[in-house]
């Protein structure tokens, strides 16, 4: 019984609450009232997907009675004029970012040409977002009612796309690299708009510039290369090209394209293409922009990784050894079926601290030309340690033992892989070598000695042949 009547408080209240929202449920007017928008400007040879999300609808509840909804994510940024019923939005930015997170549009589209239409949509005020391959288009609002008929006529709109930040690409054709590398680089983007803002915000383009922010790239070495525009080569003056060493350890370099504003529609596609050699023995980066007056880009960044090596030397009960010299030698595989592969002695130079004092055992891959290249290696406190390695076979050849020990001459073999997305570190283990023999030196007394024993038992040995030959005779 007492089950009963708590299973009927429970629908009694049921009843209620229904019965309280019979006048506030509603629907979406969604049959009636429709029209088209128009998105015109898109960027001409690229796909462009456009988001359509509807924040404000017409509502209409069981008597008939119709009124103005703003969705619920939208409300923050949509303020409602008490007096007259319009509506103005007081965060474009926030609503373009509170667009950008739903989980999906209204209605999507692909569009490969400069425009589209988006038809049979319920009336209301809908924002679009556009993206393409070349850039961010600002936040684009359109009503599908007219203002003057107090919002309950249904009237097609258009509105022009306008590009709020252009996309760069950054290329590199070595990710996985040696110090002392040349590396090539491409940069993609879009000529600027000629004209942005309105009024006293106007501004007109007067200046493009491509820029590269590297670390880890010698700042000298930089070459530029091809500069196309929509596929056509063009000649830049080599005056154009700066390099810039900046306070921080970074290296800035700049290309000027304003030149070719005048005759460059905007939206036209730029390819920059440079060279540079890696100073650095572990890694490279560089993140490469545009500049304009009248429209903002999004940077690209590229990163770039180097491998090292460490080797212990040790006896044979595996105590440090110090004094050894090597060779570290790239292997490069035979081109051709039984033939032995080659063996190039890698040039390197000292690591060297803060103050410029060298690190003892530590080297990295010398630049072309560097000073204090050598290829003869000394393990000092035991160990070597090589940076600044590209990925392939290696071995470690031993030129000099320790003093009292014997070389070793099984060379000690080991592999950098390429990663593309850190640093590699491959420790080649040890490299034994064993006691030399307690025997007397060669040359000097050592010499002298073998000379003198030498002598006694030949002269001994011809003695006692001549003592039997005369025992014989006799």
């Amino acid at each position: 019984m007492k089950k009963l009547k708590k299973l009927f408080a429970v629908m009694l209240s049921l009843v209620m609450v229904l019965a309280m929202g019979i006048t506030s449920f509603a629907d979406k007017v969604t049959n009636e009232y429709t029209n088209t928008i128009t998105v015109s400007n898109l960027a001409e040879g690229v796909d462009t997907t456009l988001n359509v999300y509807n924040i404000i609808y017409l509502d209409q509840n069981a008597e008939g009675n119709q009124t103005w909804v703003v969705v619920n994510w939208a409300k923050p940024y949509v303020e409602e004029d008490a007096a007259t019923g319009k509506f103005t939005i007081t965060n474009a930015e926030g609503l373009r970012d509170a667009a950008d997170k739903q989980s999906s549009a209204d209605v999507t589209a692909t569009e490969s040409g400069t425009s589209h239409d988006f038809t049979n949509l319920p009336i209301g005020a809908y924002v679009i977002r556009a993206f393409d391959t070349k850039g961010t288009y600002s936040l684009m609002v359109a009503n599908t009612y007219d203002e003057d008929g107090r919002y309950m006529a249904s009237e097609a709109a258009s509105v022009t796309a306008k590009m709020e930040k252009y996309n760069v690409k950054k290329e590199a054709d070595d990710k996985f690299v040696h110090r002392g590398q040349t590396v090539n680089f491409t940069i993609t983007t879009q000529m600027a708009p000629k004209t942005s803002g309105e009024g006293e915000k106007k501004k007109t383009l007067t200046s493009f510039k491509v820029k590269d922010t590297s670390k880890g790239l010698k700042a000298n070495s930089f070459v530029l290369g091809k500069v196309t525009i929509n596929g056509v080569e063009q000649t830049v003056d080599a005056s154009k090209a700066v390099v810039a060493e900046n306070t921080d350890g970074t290296v800035t370099y700049t290309v000027d394209l304003s030149d070719f504003i005048a005759s460059t529609a905007s939206g036209s596609t730029i390819v920059v293409k440079y060279s540079a050699v890696v100073e650095n023995d572990h890694t490279y980066n560089n993140s490469a922009t545009a500049s304009a007056e009248t429209v903002g880009y999004k940077p690209a960044r590229v990163d770039g990784f180097e491998g090292s090596v460490t080797l212990k030397k040790v006896d044979t009960n595996h105590n440090v050894l110090n004094g050894a010299e090597f060779q570290l030698l790239k292997v490069t595989p035979a081109k051709e079926e039984g033939a032995e592969a080659t063996k190039t002695p890698v040039s390197v130079v000292p690591v060297k601290d803060a103050s410029g004092k060298a690190i003892a055992g530590e080297y990295k891959v010398a630049l072309e030309g560097e000073e204090g290249a050598t290829t003869t290696l000394v393990a000092t406190n035991g160990t070597l340690k090589v940076t600044g390695l590209d990925e392939g076979n290696y071995e470690f050849k031993e030129t000099k033992a320790p003093t009292g020990y014997s070389v070793n001459s099984e060379n000690k073999a080991f592999t950098i892989t390429a990663n593309e997305e850190k640093e590699v570190t491959e420790d080649a283990g040890e490299f034994v070598n064993t006691k030399l023999s307690a025997l007397p030196a060669t040359g000097g007394i050592g010499t002298t000695i073998f000379t003198i024993v030498g002598c006694g038992i030949m002269i001994a040995a011809a003695g006692l042949f001549f003592a039997s030959r005369r025992k014989e005779n006799r």
